[in-house]
C-alpha cells in the first residue's frame, strides 16, 4: 500500500481517488476503452510526484505511459522529512531509470542559531546522494514565524546563504510558495479547490485572517526571484497564479531564471478559455513543465490510466475532454492541441534541461 502523509491527499489525490468515476469523454476514451496509443508513446517526465512505496501497479503503469517521475520531498504537516527522503531514495534506488530525487529542508529550524550551517550540510549530503533540486513549501509565508512571532516570507535575508550555496552547486529550487487564490476566498463548490479546503481547513486562509494575504506572499516570492537572478527557480503549481495564465506570463517575462509547472492545476487551466491557455503554452514553450502532484493517495492502474488519459487528451488533442469526476468538480473543455514540438518540450525536454536529468 502507498503511505499517505498526514497532510492529506490534496486535490491531486482527490483526482486519482475519483478518477475511476469520470464520465465518458466526448471525443476521448469511453470507460473501459483503450487510451490513444500515441498519447502513451509521448516521453514524459512528471516533475512533481510523491510516490513513496513500490506498489505492484505503480512502475508498470508509469512504464506503459512512458513516464519518469521526480520524487519531491516536502515538509508537510507531519514534518517527517527524513522519513520521506528515505522512502524516496529506496524507490529511486530500486528503479533508477524511472525516478529522480528532489530534497527539502526543515524551515521550522529557522530560529535556531545553526539553522543555515545545518541546512547547507544536509543539502550537500542530499545532493551527493543524487538530489536534482531543493523544494521549499507554502509553510514559508503561511505558517513559519520568527522569534518575534512575525510570519517569515521566502525573501527573508536569513535564507540567503542557502540560495547562494545552491547557485554554487547549480541546483534549482522548486518553490511551492503561496496557495491558489481560492484559499483567500469563501468556499465555493464551483472551484476546483473546494474539496481540498473543505478537508484541509488550516490552509483555507479566508477562515484565518492572521495568515498574510495572497498579494503579500506573492510579492515576497517575486522579490526573492528578482534578488537571485543566478538561482534557477521552478515556481510550482503555475506559480500560485493559476487563476490567470496572463499573470504567470508576466512573471516569466520579468524573470529569466523562472520556470513553472502544472501540478494539480490542470483544472484551473480548464477554467480559462482554451485559446488563451494554448497561446500561453506556445509563447512560453521553453519555460513550462508537466507535473501532477500524484502519489499521496491510492494510485491503482485504473486511477492512473484515467488521470493520465484525461490530462494528455487535454494537452495533445483538439476535441473536447471532460476533466475531473462526475462525483465532484468536472468540466468539459476544448483540448489545447499543442504542436508536437511544443508538446515535446512540455512533456520532458524542459525538465531534462532545467533539472539536468538524464
Amino acid at each position: 500500500m502507498l503511505r499517505i502523509p498526514s497532510r492529506s491527499i490534496g486535490f491531486a489525490g482527490l483526482l486519482l481517488v475519483a478518477a475511476c468515476s469520470v464520465r465518458p469523454v466526448h471525443g476521448g476514451a469511453a470507460a473501459g476503452a483503450a487510451p490513444d496509443a500515441s498519447l502513451r508513446a509521448i516521453p514524459k517526465i512528471d516533475v512533481h510526484a510523491h510516490y513513496r512505496t513500490d506498489t505492484p501497479e505503480l512502475v508498470p503503469t508509469l512504464a506503459d505511459w512512458n513516464v519518469r517521475a521526480v520524487l519531491v520531498d516536502v515538509t508537510g504537516t507531519d514534518r517527517k522529512i527524513a522519513e520521506k527522503w528515505r522512502d524516496f531514495r529506496a524507490l529511486q534506488g530500486a528503479h533508477p531509470d524511472r525516478f529522480f530525487l528532489v530534497t527539502t529542508f526543515d524551515p521550522f529550524r529557522f530560529n535556531e542559531p545553526d539553522f543555515v550551517a545545518t541546512t547547507i550540510a544536509q543539502l550537500r549530503a542530499d545532493i551527493a546522494a543524487g538530489a536534482k533540486g531543493v523544494k521549499v513549501w507554502k509553510d514559508i509565508g503561511m505558517e513559519l514565524k520568527d522569534a518575534d512571532g512575525r510570519y517569515v516570507q521566502i525573501d527573508n535575508p536569513r535564507f540567503q546563504p542557502i540560495w547562494d550555496f545552491l547557485v554554487e552547486q547549480r541546483i534549482p529550487v522548486m518553490a511551492h510558495i503561496g496557495e491558489p487564490l481560492a484559499a483567500w476566498r469563501p468556499l465555493s463548490d464551483s472551484s476546483p479547490h473546494f474539496w481540498y479546503y473543505s478537508n484541509n481547513p488550516q490552509y483555507h486562509a479566508y477562515a484565518h485572517p492572521e495568515i498574510p494575504n495572497h498579494e503579500t506572499i506573492i510579492a515576497a516570492r517575486d522579490r526573492w526571484i528578482a534578488r537571485n537572478p543566478r538561482l534557477t527557480i521552478v515556481a510550482m503549481h503555475l506559480a500560485s497564479l493559476e487563476y490567470d495564465v496572463a499573470e504567470v506570463g508576466k512573471r516569466l517575462d520579468a524573470y529569466p531564471n523562472l520556470y513553472v509547472e502544472t501540478a494539480a492545476r490542470i483544472n484551473d487551466l480548464a477554467m480559462q478559455p482554451s485559446p488563451k491557455v494554448r497561446d500561453f503554452f506556445l509563447r512560453y514553450q521553453n519555460r513550462v513543465m508537466w507535473g501532477t502532484d500524484f502519489g499521496e493517495g491510492s494510485t491503482s492502474r485504473a486511477q492512473l490510466e484515467t488521470a493520465f488519459d484525461q490530462q494528455w487528451r487535454y494537452y495533445a488533442r483538439g476535441d473536447t475532454v471532460t476533466l475531473g469526476s462526475a462525483r465532484g468538480w468536472h468540466r468539459t473543455v476544448q483540448g489545447l492541441d499543442l504542436p508536437g514540438t511544443v508538446l515535446d518540450k512540455f512533456a520532458h525536454r524542459n525538465a531534462e534541461r532545467v533539472l539536468k536529468l538524464r
